[in-house]
């Protein structure tokens, strides 16, 4: 018997692959990554299953085990296994999914063009072999080395192989054939006492003396290596040294060969760049005394959780209830009890705040990951957390795969927050869901707390699955702020308005400033103007990838799609017709900020406004800078999309304005009421959050009558709870079913269409089981110059719970399909619980 792995590749397809271990020690090789052949690739994979085998003849070895312990534990295994099975990913994609980048290196190939390539075959092959020609067409327009990736993405198809060979072997391109860099630790020089002055505490104060008196730079340096090696856990870097000394290198060299100092290779820690700069926490919350119902909540989930088992709680606490202070006492109970702490954050815009607010409750024993950081950051942090020196865990949606062992409690934050849900690559979990199933096999204690839950989750407190906790105050003994609606019709019609903002919004504003008290302002649009829409013939102009109008970025002069990136400088003129006015229609942040700024110069203020979007947080720290300088007081005005409208605690903010609600509440989504209802009660509850700054909240809507606006402002969540619970009953829709979408992407709109209809002819229209809507073409139909086609899925949770009579349906119709219409140029994706607005 020969001696065999099964190995999972990140690939749609969930068969596991066997190779043959060779040489390579055989013992503790589960859930390691491994290099391998696959076709013409190489990939990275993860050995999941041990085995044996007669015949051996057609197997091929493992090229290289890249791992000394192995990534994934068998909980991890088995959590992955679940996420794939439920969501209907391959396991290969969903362990791929779970490792920081850098950590699956492959097989790349890099396809560039030579300098005398044959015109004449070019000519020859646009009759013959068209595909060929278009492959060739991008290569020629690029004029740079391209991947297959890159060309199968703008060819539309994944079957490029035989045109690239057939291409090189016409001498008209060069393939060039590498394995990507793995990602590894980083090491820089390090200065270190040598065990012979430690150890020898009067030879080193009989050196130290000498130098003090013969040379006194190196007694500098040494004295500074001295106090570095008992005050600090960490490496002193031998460029860190230099610095804080201000001597130079021949000082260290000369200590070096006098063999009072070793410089040697120190691995360096890259996460620890995101506790640096501007702290935005000052204390120790841990040392704050708990209210009654916060004691009362705390007891109740410390009970559980002594007991070591699973149970999920719902802490549905107003805003500024104290929900952080709450999680904080109940890691340091699962701290204190030996046990690690995995907290999920919906925005990287909270990161900042609630690090550092985590941080000064347990310096030292955290990590941080999300997508902000670097990819040797990330790998930093992963690898502290998997070798167990890091005790807690915050961070975005795909933290709920950190390696970290020996879990006590999980903590979703803003569990509502439709961020938790992947929408673009497999596998399209729901980080909030997949925390609940980890807590489950961790078998410990999970919280999810919202001051406006979403309705599947309430639903599951209501009906016992989950354990509800409730905080109707505030702490501190902070009062709720006032909440006032603005009628922007009646406002205009008595000329109260200038541009997007009401006289009275403008008054308050400029009174808040004088007084030097914080103010947040929400429009959930980011860009100058929704579009640019010709004076004449109402012609927009269209994103030319995607079928969605370009966003006018006015600061810069261009026309931005906001799915695939397409800019292009904003157009003068009409391209349809040729008018000389484009007006500017809608209005983002850009524009906003641009308006507040004239409004309040002219009424005599001079404040000074910060801008918190999508634009001005694409550079690493600057969530941190933006929100420190407004917690400093250096800006007045904190104005941004919905970045801002969730978890800041800032207790200078006294006044919080909504510039457009009606952007929330007509959306073409059944969650729209929901969404409304949950953004501007989160925003509207940054405002008076210390008890003697009482706060208000100025809400703008051209709809006042709107029933969301009248739940807002009475801050009656149930209400609108049991409004929104019987709609979702009386049409069928999550929690009472499971909404799935199946898209159907590619380059020739004809050929999508017909394998959406062909897949869909192979599910059954309507059973006990499901109802099938589609195939159909949605709203936006393009994008990235793929065209769309969806089938949605109504799936009963009474008559499959688990949706496993639903995934066997699934399977028949891949089945089927992939034997009597499966074509590389259409692309299948399944959406499990869907989020998309379609």
């Amino acid at each position: 018997m020969t001696k065999t792995v099964k190995i999972a590749l990140p690939i749609p397809s969930d068969r596991l692959f066997t190779y043959l271990v060779g040489d390579i020690i055989y013992e503790e090789l589960i859930g390691k990554r491994v290099l391998v052949n696959f076709g013409k690739r190489i990939l990275t994979g993860i050995i999941t299953e041990i085995s044996e085998t007669n015949d051996d003849s057609k197997l091929k070895e493992i090229i290289e085990v890249l791992d000394e312990k192995p990534a994934f534990s068998s909980k991890m295994l088995k959590f992955t296994r679940w996420v794939a099975k439920y969501y209907y990913a391959s396991w290969g994609e969903t362990l791929h999914a779970a490792l920081p980048q850098g950590m699956s290196p492959k097989n790349m190939l890099k396809i560039s063009l030579y300098s005398d390539y044959d015109r004449e075959y070019i000519q020859q092959i646009k009759s013959s072999a068209p595909k060929r020609a278009a492959l060739l067409d991008i290569i020629i327009k690029k004029d740079t080395p391209l991947s297959v990736g890159y060309l199968q993405n703008e060819l539309g198809s994944e079957n490029i192989s035989h045109q690239l060979q057939a291409l090189d072997q016409a001498g008209i391109i060069h393939l060039e054939r590498y394995v990507e860099k793995e990602i590894k630790s980083k090491t820089q020089k390090a200065v270190k006492l040598p065990d012979s002055l430690i150890n020898d505490k009067d030879k080193l104060n009989s050196v130290l003396a000498e130098l003090d008196e013969k040379a006194f730079k190196q007694g500098l340096f040494l004295s500074h290596v001295y106090l570095s090696t008992f005050n600090s856990r960490e490496p002193l870097l031998l460029s860190k040294a230099l610095e804080d000394t201000a001597v130079s290198s021949s000082t260290a060299n000369t200590l070096k060969k006098k063999g009072l100092i070793e410089i040697f290779q120190a691995e360096i820690d890259r996460s620890q760049s995101v506790f640096e700069g501007e702290k935005l926490s000052d204390f120790n919350e841990l040392d704050h005394m708990l209210n009654q119902e916060q004691s009362e909540a705390l007891k109740i989930i410390n009970q559980s959780a002594g007991k070591q088992g699973f149970d999920t709680f719902l802490v549905h606490g107003i805003t500024g209830s104290g929900k952080t202070l709450i999680y904080l006492h109940a890691i340091k109970k699962a701290i204190d009890a030996g046990k690690n702490a995995l907290i999920l954050v919906p925005e990287i815009s909270l990161t900042p705040q609630l690090t550092d607010r985590f941080e000064k409750s347990f310096p030292g024993l955290m990590s941080v990951l999300h997508s902000k950081m670097s990819d040797g950051e990330r790998y930093d942090s992963w690898r502290k957390i998997s070798n167990g020196n890091s005790r807690i865990v915050l961070g975005a949606r795909s933290a709920v795969f950190a390696p970290l062992e020996n879990i006590g409690i999980i903590i979703v934050d803003e569990e509502h927050e439709p961020s938790y849900k992947q929408d673009a690559k497999r596998p399209r979990y729901h980080g909030r869901d997949c925390a609940i199933v980890r807590g489950k096999m961790e078998n410990c204690t999970v919280l999810l707390g919202s001051a406006t839950p979403s309705t599947e989750s309430m639903n599951n407190a209501l009906s016992g699955k989950f354990k509800l906790i409730k905080l109707i105050k505030r702490g501190d003994g902070a009062s709720y702020p006032d909440i006032d609606i603005i009628d922007m019709k009646e406002e205009k019609k008595s000329g109260a308005v200038k541009g997007n903002f009401s006289i009275r919004l403008l008054k308050e504003i400029i009174d808040r400033v004088n007084r030097k008290e914080g103010v947040i302002l929400f429009q959930n649009r980011r860009g100058y103007s929704s579009y640019l829409e010709c004076s004449d013939c109402a012609d927009i102009p269209m994103c030319e990838n995607c079928s969605v109008s370009l966003t006018y970025h006015k600061k810069i002069d261009l026309l931005r799609c906001h799915y695939c990136g397409y800019t292009v400088k904003a157009f003068k003129t009409c391209r349809a017709c040729g008018f000389p006015e484009m007006k500017e229609v809608g209005s983002g942040t850009q524009k906003i900020e641009d308006e507040l700024a004239e409004a309040l110069k002219n009424m005599g203020c001079d404040a000074k406004i910060v801008r918190m979007d999508l634009d001005t947080t694409s550079k690493k720290g600057s969530h941190r800078k933006i929100l420190s300088s407004f917690a400093r007081g250096e800006s007045d005005i904190l104005l941004g999309t919905q970045m801002v409208a969730k978890g800041l605690d800032f207790s200078r903010v006294t006044l919080v304005g909504v510039i457009n609600a009606d952007l929330q509440l007509y959306l073409p989504d059944f969650r729209a009421s929901e969404r409304a209802f949950q953004l501007l009660t989160q925003v509207a509850g940054r405002s008076g959050r210390k008890d003697d700054m009482p706060g208000n909240v100025l809400i703008q809507t051209n709809h006042p009558d709107n029933m969301v606006l009248d739940y807002v402002q009475s801050g009656s969540y149930i209400d609108f709870f049991n409004k929104e619970i019987r709609e979702r009953k009386n049409l069928w829709f999550p929690p009472f079913c499971r909404l799935v979408l199946i898209e159907f992407t590619g380059r020739d709109d004809k050929k999508t269409e017909l394998a959406a209809e062909a897949f869909g002819s192979f599910l059954p229209g309507k059973n006990k089981y499901l109802v099938k809507f589609g195939p159909m073409r949605p709203q936006i139909y393009k994008v990235r110059n793929w065209f769309r086609h969806i089938i949605i899925i109504k799936n009963d949770k009474s008559s499959d719970p688990s949706g496993n009579i639903l995934r066997k349906y699934f399977d028949h119709a891949f089945e089927e399909y992939g034997r009597k219409h499966s074509t590389s140029a259409v692309r299948i994706n399944i959406d499990i619980d869907s989020y998309s607005s379609i």
